[in-house]
Parts: C-alpha cells; sequence; structure tokens
C-alpha cells in the first residue's frame, strides 16, 4: 500500500482519536516505506477504535438507558453532528431512547469522542442535561457536565495534554500526564475535573475517574462520590457490559438504604427525595453558605420528568420480594405484590407506599447495604466486628439467616423499645441515626478534598468563576424564597 493509501485510512472513520495523525503526516509526507509503515499501524488502531465505539453503542444496557424523556437539549442544540455519528444514533434509538434522548445523545456523545485516550464509560448529567425544577428558561444554558472512566489515567491525561493543553492549569501541565493520575488517584474521591472549557461550541466540565475506581465506588460506596451523583437520572452515553451490573448494584444500594431511612408508610415522592439527598449527606457544600443551592434536591425530584426518571431507573427492583413492597391503601385494604406480575406505577408521586415494620425486614435493608457501610454500622455498636463477618452485597440476594453478620444486625435493630420511644417523641431512632452519621462519614472527607482539589485541578482563576456563579445561584434562591415568604 502506498503512503497515501495508507494516510486515507488515519483519516478514515469521521472524528476519531487519530485523526490528527493525518494532518501530521500530510504536513511531513515523506514517501519511505518506514513512514508508510507507520501509517498503517495508526490506520489499524483508527478502525479499532471505530469499531470499539460502535460495539460499545450497541451494548448500552436498557434497564440503564431507559430513563425519562426529559432530556434537556438547550445547552446542546448547536452541535454539529456528522452523518457518522447519526448513523450510530440510528442504531442506538433501535434499543430505546426517546426522540429527546435521542437528539441529546447525538449531540453530546460526539464530545467524548473529542477527547484523546481509551474511554471505557461514560455520562452527561446536572441541569445542563436534565431539567431542575429551578432552571430559567430565559437565562443562559447552564454548563454540561460529564463523568468518564479510563482504564490508564496516565495514558488519558498524558494525551489530552497534548491535544488540549487549555484544559489544564500551568502547574498540572508543569507535572505531566504520570503525575496528575497519581495526585487523582490518592487524592479526593479518584476524580480530575476540567471544567469551563469549550469542546465542539460547548462549555463543558467533565470528570476523569480510572475504570477500576469508578466499580469499586458503585460496588462499595468508597467515597459515594461518582456513585451519589448516578442515583439520580443521567444520560449514559458509554456503557460497556463490565460495569453495568456495578451501575445497577449501585442503584439497588441507594433504595435500600432509602427504604431503610424511611417510616413504615411513606409516600413515593418521599422515597426519590430520600434517594436522591444520599449524595448530599455530610457533603460540606451543603453546609457552606454560598457553596450550593438550597433547595438542590427539591429541585432535583420536581424538575420535569424527574419522576419518570426516577421510576425508569429503580422500576427494575420494585417488585421484588426481599424489598416486600406493596401499594398501600389504607387500614382496611393492603394491596399484596403479585409475583412474577412485575411492578405497575401509580399515580403522580402522592400514593402512599408500605414496607413490613419488622426486625428481620429492617436487618435484611442493612444486609444489602455496600460492605464499606456496613462494617462502619457494625463496629459503632460492635467495636471488635471482626470485617471477614461482612460479605460483599449482591443485588441477588442476601446471606442466609444463620450468618454472624445477620445476627448481630438483629441484635441492633430489635431495640424496638428505644426506637419506639423516639419516634413517638418525634424523633429518628436511635440506630437510624447511627446509619446516617456513617453514609455522611464516608461522604464528608472526600468532598472536601476534592473541592480543594478543584483549585488545583481547574486553577484559582476559573475556580473563583465558578464559584461566584454558584454564590449567585445561592443568592437568588434565598431571594426568591424571601419574596414567597413575604
Amino acid at each position: 500500500m502506498t503512503y497515501h493509501g495508507a494516510k486515507m485510512l488515519v483519516a478514515g472513520p469521521s472524528r476519531l482519536p487519530f485523526q490528527h495523525l493525518a494532518l501530521r503526516l500530510d504536513a511531513r509526507a515523506p514517501a519511505c516505506s518506514a513512514e508508510a509503515c507507520r501509517c498503517l499501524h495508526s490506520a489499524g488502531k483508527a478502525t479499532f477504535a471505530a469499531r470499539r465505539a460502535l460495539r460499545i453503542d450497541r451494548q448500552d444496557p436498557p434497564s440503564y438507558r431507559r430513563l425519562n424523556s426529559s432530556v434537556s437539549t438547550t445547552s446542546a442544540l448547536d452541535l454539529p453532528v456528522d452523518g457518522a455519528r447519526r448513523r450510530v444514533g440510528a442504531e442506538a434509538k433501535e434499543e430505546g431512547r426517546s426522540e429527546e434522548e435521542q437528539r441529546a445523545y447525538d449531540r453530546l456523545r460526539p464530545i467524548i469522542d473529542a477527547l484523546p485516550g481509551p474511554v471505557d464509560w461514560a455520562v452527561a448529567y446536572g441541569s445542563g442535561v436534565r431539567h431542575q425544577a429551578n432552571t430559567d428558561p430565559t437565562g443562559p444554558p447552564p454548563m454540561t457536565d460529564f463523568l468518564l472512566s479510563t482504564p490508564d489515567l496516565a495514558q488519558f491525561h498524558t494525551a489530552n495534554l497534548r491535544q488540549n493543553p487549555s484544559h489544564y492549569p500551568l502547574t498540572a501541565r508543569l507535572l505531566g500526564g504520570g503525575r496528575i493520575a497519581w495526585l487523582t488517584d490518592r487524592w479526593g474521591a479518584g476524580v480530575w475535573y476540567v471544567t469551563m472549557v469549550k469542546i465542539r461550541g460547548l462549555e463543558v466540565k467533565y470528570g476523569v475517574i480510572s475504570t477500576e475506581r469508578l466499580k469499586r465506588d458503585l460496588e462499595g460506596w468508597e467515597t459515594l462520590y461518582v456513585a451519589g451523583r448516578l442515583h439520580k437520572p443521567v444520560l449514559p452515553l458509554i456503557t460497556p457490559p463490565e460495569i453495568s451490573e456495578s451501575l445497577r448494584t449501585n442503584l439497588h444500594s441507594a433504595l435500600t438504604l432509602s427504604l431503610l431511612l424511611l417510616p413504615p408508610t411513606f409516600t413515593e415522592q418521599a422515597l426519590w427525595t430520600q434517594i436522591a439527598g444520599i449524595s448530599y449527606a455530610g457533603d460540606p457544600r451543603m453546609s457552606v453558605p454560598g457553596a450550593e443551592h438550597p433547595d438542590k434536591v427539591a429541585n432535583i425530584v420536581k424538575g420535569k420528568g424527574a419522576l419518570e426518571g426516577m421510576r425508569g431507573l429503580y422500576g427494575q427492583f420494585m417488585g421484588r420480594g426481599e424489598l416486600a413492597l406493596v401499594w398501600d391503601r389504607g387500614e382496611k385494604r393492603v394491596e399484596e405484590p403479585e409475583v412474577g406480575k412485575g411492578w405497575t406505577w401509580r399515580g403522580t408521586g402522592e400514593e402512599v407506599l408500605r414496607q413490613p415494620d419488622t426486625s428481620d425486614h429492617l436487618a435484611s435493608l442493612i444486609m444489602s447495604l455496600p460492605c464499606n457501610l456496613r462494617t462502619r454500622i457494625l463496629r459503632t455498636y460492635h467495636a471488635e466486628t471482626d470485617p471477614g463477618i461482612v460479605r460483599t452485597n449482591t443485588v441477588e440476594g442476601t446471606p442466609s439467616s444463620a450468618s454472624p453478620e445477620r445476627n448481630l444486625l438483629l441484635d441492633i435493630v430489635g431495640r424496638k423499645a428505644i426506637s419506639e420511644a423516639e419516634s413517638a417523641k418525634g424523633q429518628v431512632g436511635d440506630w437510624r441515626k447511627v446509619v446516617l452519621t456513617e453514609v455522611a462519614n464516608i461522604i464528608r472527607r472526600p468532598a472536601l478534598t476534592q473541592s480543594f482539589k478543584g483549585l488545583f485541578t481547574a486553577g484559582f482563576r476559573k475556580s473563583f468563576v465558578y464559584a461566584m456563579a454558584k454564590f449567585r445561584k445561592w443568592l437568588n434562591a434565598r431571594r426568591a424564597k424571601g419574596g414567597k415568604a413575604a
């Protein structure tokens, strides 16, 4: 094959990470066999990347992809979408995306494709993608947030520094990709955020985490930093099979924790509020004036299409026998779950759900929590608890009733006299306070460290501008509240 033939192969698939190779080769254009060999090698890599992107696209699991149809595309309408990406989008549409989700996918997926290096998993999230109750349709479009994972942080940052040096402050550019990867993995929640940058005409913020660290957080709630953000509806862009089960485990854990903290009867809306609030427990931003919107959780669950979005995420678990959830129709009649018939949603969030008010049920819920949280709960009551008795949680079931861990948990939640006495006074049961405290302890330190790390990853100027934007949102919310109160 000639040098120019090889060059055409390199430039073949539109907008691939290796397209810049063709430009560099064209500038030199030496007709030597060694250069042609390098072109062929690059062409092979480009072809492999194209096939991998298409394969991953087709493997997005429907259970995680089928979210609500309220995806906001306001901030992404002007993005160009080439013919190749439209073909990929057409294939994805056949797998269950709504038309609005499909438009958002077609416009946001190329943002990830524009980044160099290997990417295993990616989502778009936040108010730039999902409508929230406080979204101002007349205001400027919010920044679009992305999260992505890579199998090799050093390789990703090295390539990104070369292609997008403006995404990094001077101090980070001086460190290089290897040291950036080292700092990312050992400081905070393992995420490196690049904020307030333009990619294909869209202002974005994207966070990069290693795939190994992502799976640890999803399955074991190591920091709840990324896992907590995925408790709410997001727009999946790349979801390989090896991460699908971790995502499902994370959702199941969020549901069981929320049921654990809720009373025997509660509304569907209360369930979604409890789930959406998990990631903000212990987050320092929620207690610092101006750092975050005071009604952040309420805005998420009351946003346009939020109800359908939460149902889309958690409906896969609602009919399962171990949760023992039923629709409550009053004291005279409670609907029993129909085993094998699936779950049917009712109303628009105001309907009441009921769960068993027994120690055995509560112990079963705790047994379904991630092992990190279970260990913390057990050690609060039994300081000498052997970590070996805490089994790794799974979605499919819980340990047998004879396990040492379950016996300890039954002893904890069986302190009914204390819990009922406190509940009668309008207080939370003692062991529920412990659970909330331990969730906050998991979140607090990584979230605080991650906030300080943002000064380094974004640079002081961008950090100041970003903080001022947050402060203005907080101030406007306070003024709006004051106006309503008056």
